[in-house]
C-alpha cells in the first residue's frame, strides 16, 4: 500500500468513527433539549466529521498517479448520478403517493451515507474495468 493510501486511511476512518459516534450521540440528544439553539448545534454536530472525511477523499484523489485518480473520477461520477437518480427516483414515488410514509428529514440524512456506498461499488467495477484491459 501506497503512503497515500495510508494517510487516506489514518484520515478517513477516524473521521466516520466520529460520525457514527456523533449521529448517535445527536440522535439521542436531540428529543431531550428543548433551545433551539442547541438543537441547531447538535444536529449539525456529525458535519465536522464529514467534513474531514471530504478533506481525506480531495487529498487521496489529488496525490495519487493518473490512473488511480481517473478510476476515482469515473467512480464519483458514477456514483454521484446513481444516487441522484435513486433519490430522485424514489422522490418520484413519494409524491405519486404509493402508500408509504417517510419523513423528508429521513431521506436526507440517507443521500451521503449512499453516495459513500455507491462510490465504493462503483470504484469496484471501474478499477475491474482497468485491470481488464491493461
Amino acid at each position: 500500500m501506497r503512503a497515500v493510501h495510508k494517510r487516506y486511511l489514518r484520515e478517513f476512518f477516524p473521521a466516520m468513527l466520529a460520525y457514527v459516534v456523533l449521529i448517535v450521540l445527536s440522535g439521542l440528544l436531540l428529543p431531550k433539549l428543548a433551545s433551539l439553539p442547541w438543537r441547531v448545534g447538535l444536529a449539525l454536530l456529525p458535519l465536522l466529521p464529514i467534513v474531514l472525511a471530504i478533506r481525506a477523499m480531495v487529498r487521496v484523489v489529488r496525490d495519487q498517479d493518473e490512473l488511480e485518480r481517473r478510476i476515482d473520477l469515473e467512480s464519483f461520477a458514477i456514483a454521484a448520478m446513481a444516487t441522484g437518480f435513486g433519490f430522485f427516483s424514489f422522490g418520484l414515488l413519494l409524491l405519486a403517493d404509493v402508500g408509504w410514509q417517510v419523513r423528508g428529514g429521513t431521506v436526507a440524512i440517507w443521500v451521503m451515507p449512499c453516495l459513500f456506498a455507491t462510490f465504493g461499488l462503483a470504484k469496484l467495477v471501474v478499477a475491474r474495468r482497468y485491470r481488464r484491459h491493461a
